[in-house]
């Protein structure tokens, strides 16, 4: 009895560990996948459900170090980097991406410009099942089962109401926030997303010095932004003094329901700035901003 009650526990904690490892890779991808079928009609649960199925989560060989979510061999008109891997042969050629992001683009593509797959956009975008079934067709995978597999993770993480975003829906450009950090606690700001780039002001107060700036961070890696901005820190000790002020900072932008930007970088007065009898020359700062929905 103990040891049947051992043996369940084990595979109910193998279990929990797999549907989170899913949820985390939904949560990652989600709006990638959202953007791509906005672009190109093709289902996001879909496009999930292929990613999560042909990459374990994101964790298999291909995917960890080819960023290959979807199994696209290289066949004859490719010319970028190879990973050789294990398939229906040894040692076949796959396709290699320097982001994620390019491996969902290039599934796109490979759907959108094939003649073989033209019938799927025939489909509804809301139509999973008629998708599943029409990608084994096409000969997208060669397992009987594929089409039951994608439904049953389509289903299971109700991965369909991802198709239902309108384009208009995708994302916010404007947005307000709070910051919080070191130096500066507590600070407000308005920030706005065109594409690849960032555009904000804000005001940051650390109770005994306070900044405002505006500026431009530019997407330069996959959610990594880096940027400058320009300002004035207000000193209110002793006889109060206004110093202009140069930044550059390093950004990460995380995608939940909640979006946060995790921000480091470094402040240069443009005149020396004395506080507590101490000059500083360089004032180094982390912020976490995030913003309202």
């Amino acid at each position: 009895m103990k040891r049947s009650v051992f043996i369940l526990s084990i595979i109910c904690v193998v279990v929990a560990s797999a549907q989170n490892k899913t949820e985390k890779y939904i949560e990652q991808y989600s709006q990638i996948a959202v953007d791509e079928m906005n672009r190109y009609n093709i289902p996001a649960s879909i496009t999930l459900a292929q990613g999560i199925l042909e990459s374990g989560n994101g964790e298999s060989r291909l995917a960890t170090e080819g960023k290959n979510h979807f199994g696209i061999k290289c066949h004859s008109n490719w010319n970028g980097k190879t990973i050789i891997e294990d398939d229906d042969e040894k040692g076949e050629c796959f396709r290699k991406y320097p982001s994620v992001a390019d491996s969902y683009r290039d599934h796109s593509l490979f759907l959108s410009e094939r003649d073989r797959y033209s019938f799927l956009f025939k489909y509804k975008k809301t139509d999973y099942k008629k998708w599943s079934k029409g990608l084994k067709k096409a000969g997208y995978a060669t397992n009987p089962k594929y089409p039951i597999l994608l439904i049953d993770l389509i289903e299971k993480y109700d991965l369909s109401r991802f198709d239902n975003k309108k384009e208009e829906e995708k994302e916010r450009q404007l947005y307000f926030a709070n910051s919080y950090g070191l130096p500066y606690l507590t600070g407000i700001g308005a920030y706005y997303f065109n594409k690849e780039s960032l555009y904000f002001t804000e005001i940051n107060t650390s109770f005994v010095f306070s900044e405002a700036s505006i500026g431009y961070n530019h997407e330069i890696l996959n959610m990594f932004y880096a940027g400058v901005n320009a300002g004035i820190l207000y000193v209110p000790i002793d006889e109060p003094i206004v110093i202009p002020h140069i930044s550059s900072e390093l950004m990460y932008k995380r995608e939940k329901r909640k979006k946060l930007l995790i921000r480091g970088g470094v402040q240069i007065p443009l005149s020396e700035m004395h506080l507590f009898d101490e000059s500083f020359n360089v004032i180094p700062y982390f912020k976490l901003t995030y913003l309202l929905n």
